[in-house]
């Protein structure tokens, strides 16, 4: 596999011996990539020795840390997003899949900010997702999901929507939590429109 060098830098020889959490951004993404690739494989062929997607969660987090990194270490300088966008495209679009389908439903917002372009596919997955059973606040964890996803396209929300609710496995309420969601989102309109100044 070619070094990805979306940061302008090269890849040290020794990089591919460090753990995860002390690689550099590409070379995270480039772990990612295979890692991916092998459990896409291993649903196909029972590879041995893949990580379950229970076991990959916590480096798509680290991942996601690392990226947050990239954005605040350049201090907002323009073409940052560029930089980590491209990172997300190095993961490669069938492995983004599988990063959505593996990530924690705490990470989604995160994972949507850095994505260029989603894909309907990609936010019925993310819409489909629910809190644990341990969340005091579960209604606010399902927000932040579809707001993620607004803040990409209203559209996008609204097919990915109406994708979800004609899923037999569509999570339970999710018809009436994506009512109460776009009655919120109304509200929020209507009063910035009467207090246009107010924040």
């Amino acid at each position: 596999m070619e070094t990805l060098s979306v940061l302008g830098s090269n890849t040290r020889w020794y990089e591919k011996y460090l753990p995860f959490v002390a690689k550099s951004p590409e070379m995270q993404a480039q772990w990612l990539a295979a890692e991916l690739s092998r459990m896409l494989s291993s649903d196909l062929e029972r590879l041995r020795g893949v990580l379950s997607r229970e076991e990959i969660r916590p480096y798509v987090r680290l991942f996601l840390d690392g990226c947050d990194a990239v954005r605040g270490g350049w201090g907002g300088e323009e073409g940052v997003d560029d930089v980590v966008v491209r990172l997300f495209e190095a993961v490669g679009e069938e492995n983004l899949r599988l990063m959505v389908e593996c990530a924690d439903i705490y990470d989604i917002p995160r994972l949507f900010r850095f994505l260029r372009n989603p894909s309907v596919e990609l936010a019925i997955m993310a819409m489909k997702k629910i809190p644990p059973p341990y969340e005091k606040n579960p209604l606010l964890i399902i927000d932040r999901v579809f707001q993620a996803i607004r803040e990409k396209s209203g559209k996008l929300l609204e097919d990915a929507a109406a994708g979800v609710a004609v899923h037999d496995d569509a999570p339970a309420d999710f018809v009436g939590n994506y009512e109460r969601f776009k009655e919120i989102m109304m509200d929020e309109h209507v009063l910035s429109m009467l207090y246009p100044k107010a924040k």
